[in-house]
This record gives structure tokens, C-alpha cells and sequence, in this order.
């Protein structure tokens, strides 16, 4: 039995890639086949101790997982994260990606870090979400320059469902579903069913397993 199981693995992955960037972060970075990682310089991933990160592993679809850290950014993973095929992630330049403990990021979803984006513990994150702490281009708005960047914080235990898009400047708190399609643009509060273009609180005192 563990003879197929590791057989099976070793189906999924990139042996070369896994081993390569394993030694060189000194983490364990499963790497699965086909994922594209493309590293500027002094760029980093960051593993904590105990943790994993497999990325581009757990599924079999035809599309290429992505992860592009600019120079001096870094993503940091706090024990074990899976990040799905179909996924592409951009650090900017300076910029840090936290992913905390047992939180997945689905098939076909974007993540657009160019200053600070955190996610926390047992985030199950659906499939086709975008999540930027950015609008990429500058927006003027009667003469004023608005605000370009701000940090995106994504607390514990936060399920957002497929085709939401997570936009600059937001706070998700602890235990909040976050519905399918919905646009967010303002904090929302703990133990919350949010949904809408833009989100609105549909339910209180909200749980989920």
C-alpha cells in the first residue's frame, strides 16, 4: 500500500523541481508537474517551521500553476498549504504573500500581491477568486490621486466561494462566507454570510465546517 501511495505521488510531481527548490529554501516544497516558478532576484519562499507548501499538486487539470515573486518579494507559509493547478500568483517587488495553516487556494483563482496581501488558518478559498491589494493603474478622481495600494487581510477559518474577487484595503475577520460572485470592497465582520455585488451582510452569527 505505501508502495502505490508513493508511486501515485510521484505521478503528480515534479521530482526535479521539488528536490531543487526544497534544498534551496531549505522547506519542503512539493512541486507538482508542469507548475511554472519564476523568481527574481533576492525574491524568497519561506516556509516555517514544520510546514509545507504543495503547489500545483493536488489536481490534474491541463492548466499550469504559476507563482512569480519579483525582486526582494516573498511568500510565507505557515505549515501546510496547498495552492491548486490553474493558480497563478504575482508578488510585486517588496511585496510579502502570508498563507497560514491548512488553507487552500482552488483551480483557475488569482492572486495579486504588489504590497501585502495576509491570509489566515483553514481558509478554504473556492475556484476563479481574484484577490488584489491593488487597482494596477492609477485612478484620478477630480484632480486627487487615489490611493494605488492597500493591504488585504483575510483572517482565520474564511470560506470565500467561486468567481469572488477580493479588491485593495480590505479586512475579512475570523469565521465569514463570503458567497459566490460577490465583489468586496469594505471590512467585513466576523460570523457573517456576505454576498452581492458589492457584499452585503445577509446573515448573523454564521458558522461553517
Amino acid at each position: 500500500m505505501k508502495i502505490k501511495k508513493v508511486f501515485s505521488i510521484l505521478l503528480k510531481i515534479s521530482v526535479f523541481k521539488t528536490l531543487y527548490y526544497s534544498i534551496k529554501f531549505k522547506a519542503k516544497i512539493i512541486v507538482g508537474k508542469g507548475t511554472v516558478i519564476n523568481l527574481q532576484k533576492c525574491s524568497k519562499i519561506t516556509i516555517l517551521k514544520g510546514g509545507v507548501l504543495f503547489l500545483g499538486y493536488e489536481y490534474t487539470l491541463p492548466q499550469k500553476t504559476v507563482l512569480d515573486i519579483y525582486k526582494k518579494g516573498e511568500i510565507k507559509i505557515s505549515g501546510r498549504v496547498s495552492i491548486n493547478n490553474g493558480t497563478k500568483i504575482v508578488i510585486g517587488e517588496n511585496a510579502i504573500l502570508s498563507i497560514g495553516n491548512k488553507t487552500y487556494i482552488n483551480e483557475h483563482s488569482r492572486i495579486q500581491c504588489r504590497k501585502r496581501i495576509d491570509i489566515g488558518e483553514k481558509c478554504a478559498i473556492a475556484w476563479n477568486v481574484n484577490i488584489l491589494d491593488t487597482d494596477e493603474h492609477t485612478i484620478v478622481i477630480g484632480g486627487i490621486e487615489q490611493l494605488k495600494y492597500a493591504d488585504v487581510v483575510i483572517g482565520n477559518n474564511v470560506w470565500i466561494g467561486c468567481n469572488a474577487i477580493i479588491l485593495k484595503g480590505v479586512n475579512i475577520e475570523d469565521n465569514v462566507v463570503i458567497g459566490a460572485g460577490s465583489v468586496v470592497t469594505k471590512n467585513i465582520r466576523s460570523k457573517t454570510l456576505n454576498a452581492g455585488n458589492p457584499t452585503k451582510v445577509l446573515k448573523e452569527n454564521v458558522s461553517w465546517f
